[in-house]
């Protein structure tokens, strides 16, 4: 069974954060920082994996990858414990056999950033581009199973495009087996991620909405939005009893309580839920 509640936006996204920052500093960090008051909480396990470059050219460098993450890590360890921040040189095993081998993986955290290319349309996966020629990390047929292992991650997020696409109806296929493991939330995009001197910070503004409390919705909704480029943005959560279970804990999760929504695995996992926001 599946259940969408797609979130749709006609309008241009709303200037994020990094618009204030690049072009009207003093007023607009004045405006973000009176819209939320900080949250304390304890410190959680995070790690990053993020590749710009490919060997021998086989894809599009993507040059402001390295200040998005960085931005990310930056913001998000002056409040919780940055683990590893590597590229995907060899990346493929960390999201398979070796997802938590403690040196990189996906499981070795509870929140795993990845930025790099991606994609899914007309394949049974979807796919995460390494630096090795030719190499993807396969949602589907490298099995991925994120939340059971390890440190048991609760979130996946990638600025990548595409690999949150349902146009050809497959998104469970490509997104089941790491759902099953235990993982509370996939965040990514439906069609398109920019790559931008307008972008760059969009990984710190996602760092400070989860900091601030949002829900891990609308921390990756909004921290994505850029003021020039339009994102098309998406996230999926799974369910156990009925779809508005599963929105009860696509709409409520945040970096602070995640554990009090506790793991659904396998045969508890009925129900996915999805809100996006198109450009």
């Amino acid at each position: 069974m599946k259940e969408e509640n797609e979130e749709r936006s006609a309008r241009r996204p709303r200037a994020s954060c990094a618009l204030g920052r690049n072009l009207l500093r003093v007023a607009a960090l004045l405006l973000c920082a009176a819209a939320m008051p900080a949250v304390s909480h304890a410190a959680a396990r995070f790690g990053t994996r993020c590749q710009s470059d490919y060997q021998n050219g086989w894809r599009d460098t993507l040059p402001y990858m390295w200040n998005r993450c960085a931005g990310f890590n930056d913001e998000l360890d002056d409040t919780d414990i940055k683990v590893f921040y590597w590229n995907l040189h060899g990346g493929k095993p960390w999201f398979s056999w070796c997802d938590a081998c403690g040196g990189g993986g996906v499981d070795d955290v509870k929140l795993f950033y990845v930025g790099t290319h991606g994609g899914a349309t007309n394949d049974t996966n979807a796919r995460l581009v390494m630096w090795e020629q030719n190499t993807r990390a396969l949602s589907n047929t490298d099995s991925w199973r994120f939340g059971n292992d390890g440190f048991k991650a609760a979130f996946l997020a990638q600025y990548a495009c595409e690999t949150m696409t349902n146009t050809d109806g497959m998104l469970w296929t490509r997104w089941n087996g790491a759902l099953k493991g235990g993982l509370q939330m996939v965040l990514g995009s439906h069609i398109k991620f920019w790559d931008s001197t307008t972008t760059d910070e969009c990984g710190e503004d996602f760092a400070d909405g989860l900091q601030k409390g949002k829900t891990v919705k609308w921390a990756w909704l909004d921290g994505n939005s850029d003021w020039w480029e339009d994102q098309a943005i998406a996230v999926v959560a799974s369910g156990d009893t009925s779809t508005d279970q599963c929105h009860s804990r696509k709409d409520g999760i945040t970096w602070q309580n995640y554990p009090d929504f506790g793991r659904l695995r396998d045969d508890h996992v009925n129900w996915w839920c999805r809100s996006r926001i198109d450009p």
